[in-house]
């Protein structure tokens, strides 16, 4: 059995979506192809499928935020999850090899739980076990929440004022965001540079703002941003002086209006499972908890 993955040319894109998916949900996996491809997320020569002696068996492609120049994680990965064994260790394969030759050191994925849109990831447990034996590690579980239009936009809660990036300037910004994830409870966010990251999302420096108390000190920021598919809560945070004292709920409430007078939707975010407080304070704000994502990641080097 030979598995061989090829980019597909752009009259395939229907059966790139349609192959390894329950056809109920075909018709939706195209449209989120497509809004990948036109808002830059994902190439046409990204989307590959796995093809076994010739016939298609699987697909996978590619996804970085727009602007990029070379992948950053797997999206629309799909097999025969009755025995995925081959066929999927020798997708995922090759699919690092070409990521690799596109100058990605790492490749991410993630898992979202219950079935739903836009992936519509059957079988969850295979794939944990998929990808756990072809190198992927798990770096992060998060609880998913989403912001329904109808909500109220929470009221404005007195006590601390708010000065934009576009105000303060990006250094003393940047600072902040160095200042807010120290002992964060965020598995990930510790580990990388949340203003380089948070600046790979649309925003506008008018969005960022930073929070100071009555006396004129640092209390926190929040970020919101528009990424890809969906407008994100980028990173919300207190300094750690200031933590345990309600701040957090005036953050998301801040950014929440900042998200509602944007008016792009859906509006989604994630808070790291082990970070009860930050879930706390989306659930307080009114946002819907909705899944859980579990995030992979496998190095490239060598």
């Amino acid at each position: 059995m030979t598995i061989r993955l090829r980019p597909i040319a752009e009259p395939e894109l229907a059966a790139f979506a349609a192959i390894a998916t329950d056809p109920v949900h075909a018709a939706a996996v195209r449209r989120y192809a497509q809004d990948l491809l036109a808002r830059g997320a994902m190439r046409l020569d990204w989307c590959f499928l796995a093809e076994r002696d010739g016939a298609p068996v699987g697909r996978i492609a590619f996804w970085a935020l727009p602007g990029a120049a070379s992948p950053s994680d797997i999206v629309l990965f799909d097999l025969p999850w009755s025995a995925p064994e081959a066929i999927g260790a020798a997708m995922l394969r090759q699919a690092a090899d070409r990521a690799r030759s596109l100058g990605a050191a790492a490749l991410g994925h993630v898992l979202d739980t219950p079935l739903q849109a836009p992936q519509w990831q059957a079988e969850p447990e295979r794939r944990r076990a998929l990808l756990a034996a072809n190198g992927f590690e798990i770096r992060r579980e998060t609880v998913r929440f989403e912001l329904d239009p109808a909500t109220p936009v929470p009221p404005p809660v007195g006590g601390l004022a708010f000065r934009s990036m576009a105000e303060v300037g990006e250094a003393e910004f940047r600072a902040a965001t160095e200042r807010v994830t120290e002992g964060t409870l965020d598995r990930r966010i510790g580990d990388e540079d949340i203003f380089a990251d948070a600046q790979g999302l649309q925003h506008e420096p008018g969005w960022w703002e930073l929070a100071y108390g009555p006396d004129g000190a640092l209390v926190g920021l929040v970020m919101p941003a528009l990424a890809p598919s969906m407008a994100t809560i980028g990173y919300v945070g207190v300094v750690p002086e200031r933590r345990g004292r309600g701040h957090v709920h005036a953050l998301l409430a801040r950014g929440t209006a900042t998200l509602a007078r944007i008016g792009r939707w859906p509006v989604r975010a994630d808070a790291d499972t082990r970070n009860t407080p930050m879930a706390d304070a989306f659930r307080r704000a009114g946002w819907r908890e909705f899944a859980i994502r579990t995030e992979f990641e496998r190095t490239l080097a060598g």
